[in-house]
């Protein structure tokens, strides 16, 4: 334990120095303008302030391309790294077969782990042109401060509250300790007054999803390989084998560590976008969301201690989980489509499309052209 800890101290102060020595300067990207509203079939303009759509529509001449269902910017070269995560976990399971080293598997996991958060972010990268804000050295580095955040204090706090009132309690509280330990170098740097930008918020709230998830992957390579993992259903934990360790990481891979850069994407787009828009303002639904998004971990976890000794019931969750994946990653995007920037209307799909924005009327007199800058109209 106490190696993880100065491991957990290492990555968080040399990443979250790197994240914040490398923040990106604040940028309009694209500058402020009136654009054809996105989230409209009709003619009119809402205005795009540099950083996000805002509620403000004034008329327009024209309607906005909205794109078209099942077609846009999903396909591209994420795919491949999605690939080389199958490839590699084949690889690196048939050799854990064969020679039994735990090593092994922690390395595999942690690669395929690594290569399945880049294939989302690529993808994500190709609907919000994430990179015309944001490069992956300061994704990098958040991720490497996170995964220290995860050493130091995530897993800390579960050991605290399992000391406390045991796995019952851990697992009702691992939401609250868990994206803690998540929120803590995004937060931190905007409050320092860098990464502010919605888009920019979005890319960081992954990234440090991904540093929890690649690092807590890992962890349980080793702790599931000594059959020291948590026995939710109480008793001893069930008798290890090498089929069991690479079916438990690769469930974990794929259909566990998504809800933790899910989770920690929408309660990062929430806030980042409520602060935007609103300022001190938008702080309770900033805190609402991120309250929502705790409440959410906390029950999928606590899933896991139902049904113990019925085998149906605990088949039935874990389809579930697999289910609310899809769905955590659908309130995601409903989230983060919000920013999709202008030029990206009409390239991706309608399910990439700004929608929900709010409507807050402006006089057309009050509007400029549309070949002509943005000016913020006065509140009212």
């Amino acid at each position: 334990m106490m190696l993880l800890n100065v491991l957990g101290t290492v990555l968080l102060v040399a990443g979250f120095y790197a994240a914040w020595r490398l923040a990106p300067r604040p940028t309009d990207a694209p500058p402020a303008r009136w654009f054809p509203d996105p989230s409209s079939t009709t003619p009119r303009r809402r205005l795009w302030d540099g950083q996000a759509w805002t509620a403000r529509v004034t008329d327009g001449a024209e309607a906005a391309d909205r794109g078209h269902h099942f077609r846009g910017r999903f396909w591209g070269r994420w795919v491949w790294a999605l690939v080389a995560a199958a490839v590699v976990l084949l690889a690196g399971t048939t050799l854990y077969r064969s020679t039994e080293n735990v090593h092994v598997i922690a390395v595999t996991s942690f690669v395929a782990m690594a290569l399945v958060c880049w294939a989302f972010y690529g993808f994500v990268d190709r609907q919000l042109a994430l990179r015309d804000l944001i490069g992956l050295r300061q994704v990098a580095a958040v991720a490497v401060a996170t995964a220290g955040a995860t050493f130091l204090v995530g897993m800390n706090l579960n050991n605290l509250t399992g000391s406390i009132g045991g796995i019952s309690l851990s697992a009702n509280l691992v939401g609250l300790t868990e994206e803690t330990a998540k929120l803590l170098v995004p937060v931190a740097l905007f409050l320092l007054g860098t990464y502010r930008n919605p888009r920019v918020g979005v890319a960081i709230g992954l990234a440090s999803g991904f540093g929890f998830a690649i690092a807590e992957t890992t962890l349980y390579a080793y702790q599931t390989a000594a059959a020291s993992g948590p026995a939710f259903c109480g008793g001893e934990t069930p008798v290890v084998t090498t089929t069991s360790v690479i079916a438990a990481q690769v469930a974990r891979i794929f259909g566990v560590s998504p809800f933790h850069w899910l989770f920690t994407g929408i309660a990062v787009a929430i806030a980042w976008r409520a602060w935007h828009l609103y300022g001190r303002k938008g702080t309770p639904a900033a805190l609402g969301g991120i309250l929502l998004v705790m409440v959410v971990h906390s029950l999928n976890d606590t899933s896991a201690t139902l049904g113990c000794g019925e085998p149906t019931v605990q088949s039935l969750l874990a389809i579930a989980r697999y289910v609310l994946v899809v769905v955590m990653y659908l309130v995601f995007k409903a989230w983060v489509r919000k920013h999709t920037p202008p030029q990206m209307i009409g390239a991706v799909s309608t399910g990439w499309t700004p929608k929900h924005l709010g409507e807050q009327s402006v006089p057309v007199d009050e509007a400029p052209s549309e070949d002509s800058p943005a000016r913020e109209p006065a509140d009212g």
